[in-house]
């Protein structure tokens, strides 16, 4: 339990909770919320867990290079915080951190230090990174995303399954195109609900499609479903959905304005 008050370092654990005693690192007052700091945004992580069943909640991250990191850190919870000033990406379910959850919380100014790697949310790890990619079940419920998160606001990897992102708030202004940031998500793993979110472009002309699909490794980018998402995207040439070769989306009553286009690539309407 932190009083308030900026509490300046790169922390980490290795803790293990259990399902009945989880390890709880929160503020003691979720009104005058601890901030735990970096030393820059250049370098380091405000906090890194790699242990099992861990709950973060009402706290504040900011000035580090990477905000919050689970690395094989399974069941763990984020709620109720907020991340910005980050140089890279925000909050990062990495190394094989299955059922993880984040909500309830703001992410805003990430990438300020590399944009095309400033992403307010990752899902697992790149192809060839050395971690373990498996991340599956991952959900991301009730998020602000931006202004100004540089890259992806969510970027789903290969070879993760089963992210939900459910009730989020995507706010386009910031993203920078750089390294191919050009949507609020990119899904490039399997079996991902997409649902009852709202973007806005904001008149950003980087943001090129609000959700894409890329396939990256033969197997993956597929069984993807978007339904109930509301897009204000103020530009009829973008898509609510992109799907390059090799993807599959199924698609349900995503409305978009002003009217434009909705779909292309392998997209199922049902």
């Amino acid at each position: 339990m932190l009083a308030p008050g900026v509490y300046t370092g790169t922390f980490s654990s290795a803790g293990e909770g259990t399902p009945l005693n989880r390890i709880t690192i929160e503020s003691q007052d979720a009104a005058n919320p601890a901030v735990i700091s970096g030393y820059s945004a250049g370098g380091g992580y405000a906090l890194k867990v790699t242990g099992d069943f861990w709950t973060i909640r009402n706290l504040k991250f900011t000035n580090a290079q990477k905000g919050i990191i689970l690395d094989h850190s399974n069941d763990s919870l984020i709620s109720g915080v907020e991340v910005y000033g980050i140089g890279y990406e925000g909050v990062h379910f990495r190394d094989g951190s299955s059922r993880g959850r984040i909500e309830n919380s703001y992410i805003h100014d990430t990438g300020t230090v590399n944009k095309g790697f400033g992403e307010g949310i990752y899902v697992g790890s790149a192809e060839g990174s050395g971690y373990n990619q498996a991340v599956h079940d991952t959900v991301i419920r009730g998020v602000r995303l931006g202004p100004n998160v540089a890259a992806e606001h969510i970027d789903i990897k290969e070879r993760t399954s089963g992210t939900i992102v459910e009730d989020c708030i995507f706010n386009g202004t910031g993203i920078s195109g750089e390294n191919y940031a050009d949507s609020f998500i990119d899904v490039k793993g399997n079996n991902a609900s997409i649902r009852n979110n709202t973007g806005y472009r904001n008149g950003n002309v980087l943001v090129k499609d609000a959700f894409q699909l890329h396939q990256i490794v033969a197997g993956w980018g597929i069984n993807n479903h978007f339904s109930g998402n509301q897009l204000f995207l103020d530009n009829a040439n973008a898509y609510v959905i992109a799907a390059s070769n090799g993807t599959q989306a199924f698609a349900s009553q995503n409305v978009r304005t002003p009217a434009g286009n909705l779909y292309t690539g392998n997209v199922t309407v049902y």
